[in-house]
């Protein structure tokens, strides 16, 4: 396999009975099933051949990128929104660069055919170069079951880059607690960001004149970043370099965190929403951000990049 390369899942429908394989056929542990040119003949020959998972090989880019907007440095950032992809750079780093702590989160998704579920859970440990314990994922509260052996694509934010890596389930211990022992990763693909990013989304946001004033006008942000954002509405919600406040909330996980902050209109103009209907659109700055809101918001952004990169 060229070293170029990365493998990513295909589905028993992309193999059709009767016809040569357009590319190779690898299991999850990198194990050459079937090359290309290959016809496949029955059914059943996929079946056995998926019990390990099924995957391809596809070319690694020197230099991605990924659907989410920059922003550009300077005041006028906001009126220029929406110009140009996120430029990103891709590097295989170590486990240690990433300095994971116990608490970290990390996500789990199994590589196996069908499955696209993710499963959030915590670091416990890294015992280095043996294994990584995290906790065992649970959904509403209810354990999962996994089974030894079982391979996992295993995301992970640090500062601003997103890191993934393949890890096989060495453990599965209940006891004294339900957790898991990872392998330990040779490599880490880390994606860095090398600005702000903004997201697209859809979240209901009220407006105030002041951080005490009652809503004057709401709308909806169609994208975020930890700078700034982009408002649809059908009302107005004031001149250019006014300072409104904005009020919204976001849903991380199972928590629902509520915002609020000062932010300072740097465009204003119209644009068709999904439904093709005239909206007045406001690009904002944000105007001044706490900790928590700018973790907050850089964990919304996160969680696109993901979605993106899956």
């Amino acid at each position: 396999m060229a070293e170029d390369s990365f493998l990513t899942p295909v589905r028993k429908n992309e193999i059709e009975v009767g016809r040569p394989l357009p590319w190779s056929v690898y299991d999850a542990d990198r194990n050459l099933l079937l090359r290309a040119g290959v016809v496949v003949v029955s059914e059943h020959q996929v079946d056995v051949i998926s019990e390990k998972g099924l995957f391809r090989e596809m070319k690694r880019e020197r230099s991605g990128h990924v659907n989410a907007r920059l922003e550009d440095s300077g005041p006028m950032a906001d009126e220029r929104a929406g110009a140009g992809a996120a430029k990103s750079r891709e590097e295989n780093v170590d486990l240690d660069a990433l300095k994971l702590l116990p608490g970290d989160t990390l996500q789990l998704q199994p590589l196996l055919e069908g499955q696209t579920e993710r499963f959030n859970v915590r670091v416990i440990g890294v015992m280095k170069p043996k294994s990584v314990l995290v906790t065992a994922p649970t959904i509403e509260g209810r354990l999962i079951f996994v089974k030894d052996g079982q391979t996992y694509l295993v995301r992970v934010f640090s500062g601003l880059n997103v890191c993934a890596f393949k890890a096989k389930v060495l453990k599965s211990q209940l006891q004294p607690f339900p957790y898991l022992h990872l392998s330990y990763p040779e490599s880490v693909q880390a994606m860095r960001i090398r600005k702000a990013m903004r997201a697209p989304t859809s979240l209901i946001v009220a407006i105030s004149e002041t951080e005490e004033g009652r809503q004057t006008a709401a709308g909806r942000i169609v994208d975020i970043s930890v700078g700034g954002a982009k408002i649809l509405s059908s009302q107005n919600l004031g001149l250019k370099d006014d300072t409104i406040w904005i009020a919204f909330k976001v849903k991380l996980a199972d928590m629902e965190e509520y915002v609020k902050i000062p932010a300072t209109l740097r465009a204003v103009g119209e644009e068709e929403d999904e439904q093709g209907k005239t909206m007045k659109s406001f690009g904002v700055q944000f105007s001044a951000l706490g900790q928590s809101q700018r973790l907050i918001i850089m964990n919304l952004v996160y969680q696109h990049l993901l979605r993106e990169s899956a």
